[in-house]
């Protein structure tokens, strides 16, 4: 705040403390402020107070809204974001962050002191007992524990339970110390003290409190409509008083917990009851962030009973807050979690998450069922494997939880909202916006714990014999059924078969489902842009980790089997074209997506993927129209990559070829496939030259819009990223990656180029500049057109704050990228 005080005539500042207002709201209010009493847009400071939000949304809505508003672009505006976040372990949570931070504790330096002992002789001027300024004397011992351990023993000498203001004091240090800006309503509490008489001054209450009042203020509080609240004076000084309370009361923050849950007055109808019942659910389920984004297991509040009381005290409190909260999934939920997470009761905790879908049917409540299933998965594997003891049954009943839990990750997934919708409020596993594809990696993380399981079935045991591992990969291929793998003639493989005949038809759909969603993924990581950088790096990385597994399984072929192909030339030609498929398959370059991937590849890798696809082309064995449709361009893609890598690689087709393959192709799938595929292509290789009078690009431009609408459907909302950009030169030459601008800047950190990128600021290098083609169009009626003659072809712009709203038309220049839903300008300037 001091910082901002500071900053305040240079820069508009503000605080946003209710962060459950609208982002309508929030923008509304920050373009006010930058527009008030100026001509040109003024920088904005503002200050996000203790968000349990990441600011990616907010900066995603801003960029949105901004796009409607009537403001110059020729004098950009900028929002300066700070988050603060309040910790009860600011030193460890700074460690577990990947982007810029900096943590602030109370302590003071040694100048700071000083200024707070002549303040205290000031004090003592004027004052006959400035001890009893508790948060002063508190700061100036600079936050000395002994200071707030000899207040509270001093003041909770003679504390007694059993009376209203004891148990009152209580409250409040429970409350105090758990959460952050917490209060009792003034009302509330003369309610609870039974002070009845209307015209009694504030002091009433305190007299009350005594001997507890020196340790209490009464403030205003201008949320919910505005009222006063009762809170202790500082929350060391009231964690100071839990710790009292325990060690000469034996008074444990259950027994308070407990006690304020029972207290029927807190939780009748009214306005700042609401308030109260909504501090207390945030102290009991509130969880902090850690690394990658996602919250720990419980609140501070739950940890500390746990390790003190251990489950019946935690199950107690549940219950007991469910009855208080019967609207609430997140009670149920914190309960389901600790059952499975802490006590490996999976009954229990399958029971107590039903009970939260049951209030809310959300992909939260959803992914709470499907995380019971898979930690009750692991924990009999892991218990399996270390006694050893596999069984038909265990083998029986671990399917059946995969199962369950693949049906509630889908589901989950079906229920999450796109990013430009709503999500749910309630606290949960992952930050806002984030579970876009968590569903996705969930399924794949199920599949591959029933492979493994599978894997330990005796006759696909690849321990016991090498070609054990064929048979199970045969028959998840659907290739042999279970009843024609070889085995041996015993009655416990005959209980083994007879449990996986039960879950065929899923184990057999498993492989398929499994490569669907690695697709998906893959389209997911490659074309969009990530909204929470540290949660989305979290998920590639164990969806990279499972492809892993999944090219160990599905795309090698034991040594037997190779060389009984090679000694049979009728199979020659058949094998030939399953390796090079799995080939690509390995190597992630059997997508478009996937090979979209291998920019920043090497050469060679890129030879060997063109290579493969060649040999495929060549061939045509292809068992439909989209099957060749795809190879074909992927064909075309891939060696448009090694002329970027390799230009003079003797498997690069010149231009004229591609050209021409990819002209047969588009007439065979004309212009509403599903797949934008062909269409990018199209635009890589078809884009008007500057010299270029017509041209018929716009049908591929509408085209790939339609076909990334459908095969993006699942992301709505998100921006997607241009690979490629249009450069000066002509055919192939005139394509280069943004891995290749990048190269310019390898003196620079990671996060300032992706700095330079989000703001644009790339393109006003001269280096970017001298590479990239400026091409000139028009902004007609809010729509961008880069002019070709007479001709116009629609483009959209990079960034949503590029354009100014309003009908009139203007000349403007920019620069082209190609993202899978069409062209992109970027850095676009006024040509008038």
């Amino acid at each position: 705040m001091h910082v901002m005080w500071d900053l305040r005539k240079e820069l508009r500042c503000a605080v946003l403390k209710d962060n459950k207002v609208s982002k309508e709201e929030v923008v509304h209010q920050i373009i006010k402020l930058m527009k008030l009493e100026h001509e040109k847009p003024c920088t904005v400071l503002l200050l996000v107070d203790d968000s349990k939000d990441t600011t990616y949304e907010l900066v995603n809505f801003i960029q949105k809204t901004v796009s409607n508003m009537n403001i110059d672009y020729t004098h950009p505006f900028k929002v300066i974001i700070l988050t603060c976040v309040r910790s009860h372990s600011p030193k460890n949570q700074y460690k577990d962050h990947n982007t810029p931070c900096q943590y602030l504790t109370t302590s003071l330096t040694a100048e700071e002191q000083q200024d707070f002992e002549k303040k205290l002789k000031e004090l003592e001027k004027t004052h006959s007992k400035p001890d009893n300024f508790y948060s002063f004397m508190l700061m100036k011992s600079n936050f000395d524990p002994r200071y707030t351990r000899d207040l509270a023993s001093n003041t909770l000498e003679s504390f007694d339970m059993s009376t209203k203001k004891a148990k009152l004091f209580a409250f409040l240090a429970l409350l105090n110390t758990y959460v952050a800006d917490s209060e009792i309503s003034l009302s509330l509490c003369e309610d609870f003290l039974g002070i009845k008489m209307i015209r009694w001054k504030e002091d009433g209450m305190l007299n009350r409190m005594a001997p507890y009042s020196n340790l209490l203020i009464i403030d205003k509080v201008e949320d919910w409509g505005g009222y006063k609240g009762v809170r202790i004076l500082h929350n060391h000084i009231a964690a100071a008083c839990l710790t009292e309370f325990e060690r000469r009361h034996e008074l444990t923050v259950s027994d308070i917990t407990m006690e304020i849950l029972h207290c029927d007055l807190f939780y009748s109808a009214g306005v700042v009851k609401n308030r109260l019942m909504k501090i207390i659910e945030q102290m009991l389920i509130e969880r902090q962030l850690k690394k990658g984004g996602e919250r720990k297991s419980f609140s501070p509040l739950v940890e500390k009973i746990h390790n003190e009381k251990g489950r019946q005290t935690i199950q107690e409190i549940f219950v007991q807050v469910s009855c208080r909260f019967e609207v609430s999934p997140s009670i149920p939920q914190a309960l389901a979690r600790y059952l499975y997470i802490k006590e490996q009761d999976f009954t229990e905790a399958l029971k107590w998450a039903q009970k939260a879908k049951n209030i809310t049917e959300n992909q939260f409540t959803f992914d709470t069922i499907a995380q019971v299933h898979k930690s009750n998965l692991k924990y009999n594997m892991e218990r399996e494997k270390q006694k050893k003891s596999h069984s038909p049954e265990g083998l029986h009943q671990n399917l059946k939880i995969a199962v369950n839990a693949i049906a509630a990750f889908e589901r989950a997934q079906e229920l999450a909202p796109n990013d430009d919708e709503e999500e749910p409020e309630d606290d949960q596993d992952y930050p806002r916006k984030s579970y876009t594809v968590y569903g996705y990696v969930g399924v794949v993380e199920i599949t591959f714990l029933v492979f493994e399981v599978l894997g330990r079935v005796p006759f696909f045991d690849e321990n016991q014999h090498p070609m054990n591992k064929l048979y199970l990969k045969s028959f998840l291929e659907s290739k042999i059924p279970i009843t024609n793998v070889h085995k041996d003639n015993n009655e416990i493989n005959e209980k083994y078969v007879e449990v996986i005949r039960e879950h065929e038809h899923f184990l057999i759909n498993l492989k398929n489902k499994v490569k669907d969603t690695f697709d998906i993924l893959s389209s997911f990581f490659t074309y969009l842009k990530p909204i929470n950088s540290e949660f989305d790096s979290k998920n590639r990385w164990t969806i990279s980790e499972h492809f892993k597994k999944y090219v160990k399984m599905f795309c090698t072929e034991p040594e037997q089997v190779k060389k009984e192909h090679q000694s049979n030339p009728q199979l020659a030609l058949k094998m030939m074209m399953e390796q090079k498929r799995l080939f690509l398959e390995e190597k992630n370059a059997d997508t478009f997506s996937g090979i979209l991937q291998h920019l920043d590849r090497s050469a060679e890798e890129m030879e060997e993927i063109t290579q493969a696809y060649a040999y495929l082309y060549k061939h045509k064995q292809f068992s439909s129209q989209t099957q060749a449709t795809k190879v074909t361009t992927n064909y075309i893609l891939s060696n448009i990559f090694l002329n970027l890598s390799k230009s003079k690689s003797k498997h690069v087709l010149g231009y004229t070829a591609l050209s021409d393959m990819l002209r047969k192709t588009l007439q065979d799938v004309g212009l509403r496939s599903n797949f934008p595929d062909p269409y990018y292509t199209a635009l890589l290789l078809f884009w008007p030259n500057p010299s270029d009078e017509t041209t018929d690009i716009q049908k591929y431009v509408t085209a790939i819009r339609h076909a990334s609408r459908k095969h993006l459907s699942h992301f709505k909302g998100r921006s997607t990223v241009a690979h490629l950009f249009l450069a000066k030169g002509s055919s192939l030459t005139r394509l280069v990656s943004k891995l290749q601008l990048d190269k310019n800047f390898k003196g620079m950190s990671r996060n300032s180029l992706a700095q330079l990128w989000r703001s644009g600021d790339i393109f006003r290098e001269k280096i970017i500049k001298d590479k990239l083609l400026r091409v000139n169009g028009t902004i007609e009626e809010e729509e961008i057109y880069a002019k070709y003659g007479s001709q116009k072809v629609q483009v959209r712009p990079a960034l949503i704050s590029g354009t100014r709203s309003g009908f009139s038309t203007e000349k403007v220049s920019f620069f082209l990228g190609f993202a899978i839903n069409g062209p992109l300008a970027y850095d676009i300037k006024s040509e008038n």
